[in-house]
């Protein structure tokens, strides 16, 4: 069984320049898979995933700085290349895209020198790393995946951990012979009884009403960053494109983007539990 946390890190300005090294780097293996698969599909033959991990292998070659760099970025991101063409494939999903400058800043690396101990992460080439706390799970550590939201640094670590042990439920004649000895009534009822349903309103100036008059408000802090957020986007637009200064306000606007999605999703965990 596997589970994933989600950790946040908390790199020195060397890491994060690995960090981003290594996304590139798994970025030009996608896309130099990609261009190979294309080339190949143009002249009716099909490559399999492990074609195009060879062919990149050998295509690298040609690079000596992909010699300094985790190899196992390059082959993680052949391997979600290969998940995409089947996908593709099975019509589950379109045809896949080059990824372009810019785009979502990650990549994978697997249990080969990944360890964790306490408050810190140990990556391939770079060592140690601090983190803002602890592995929730106990187990094998699978694969670790670095990505970047905003301004922050994220390890979702995949641990495989032993399935856990679920006791069996009461067996069918004993719940009716519970049900029909005692005042609760049919087994039906004695499941709502123990189950009650609950009648849930979303809306968009409420967050939450339920069925006995309950109401679950949004945070006061959201409008203000909606709001702000607002100003801040009507900046950006009239930023010359691609300038520095358009990349010093577009890290503005994904700073209060994340700032954002982390109220809703404090509001609705604490709405929830």
């Amino acid at each position: 069984m596997i589970k994933t946390h989600k950790i946040t890190l908390r790199p020195n300005r060397g890491q994060i320049a690995w960090f981003y090294q290594q996304c590139g780097y798994a970025k030009f293996a996608y896309n130099s898979a990609l261009s190979d698969f294309k080339a190949e599909l143009s002249a009716d033959n099909f490559l399999s995933m492990y074609d195009l991990n060879k062919r990149f292998n050998q295509k690298k070659k040609a690079f000596d700085w992909t010699q300094a760099q985790d190899q196992r970025a390059a082959m993680y991101a052949v391997h979600h290349l290969g998940a995409a063409i089947d996908n593709w494939k099975a019509k589950r999903a379109k045809f896949p895209k080059f990824k372009k400058r810019g785009c979502k800043h990650s990549y994978t690396t697997d249990e080969q020198s990944v360890r964790m101990e306490g408050k810190r992460l140990k990556l391939p080439k770079i060592g140690w790393v601090k983190t803002f706390e602890a592995l929730r799970f106990r187990g094998k550590i699978v694969s670790v995946t670095i990505s970047r939201t905003a301004h922050r640094w994220f390890a979702s670590i995949s641990v495989e951990v032993e399935p856990p042990i679920h006791r069996c439920p009461a067996p069918t004649e004993f719940v009716n012979w519970f049900a029909s000895n005692t005042d609760i009534g049919t087994p039906e009822q004695m499941e709502r009884s123990i189950y009650p349903t609950l009648g849930i309103d979303v809306g968009i100036s409420t967050l939450a009403t339920l069925d006995n008059g309950t109401k679950y408000e949004n945070p006061r802090a959201l409008k203000r960053y909606e709001r702000k957020l607002k100003r801040e986007q009507r900046k950006l637009s009239r930023k010359t494109f691609l300038s520095v200064n358009w990349y010093k306000q577009k890290r503005i606007v994904e700073r209060i983007h994340y700032r954002i999605a982390c109220i809703r999703r404090d509001a609705h965990h604490q709405a929830t539990t």
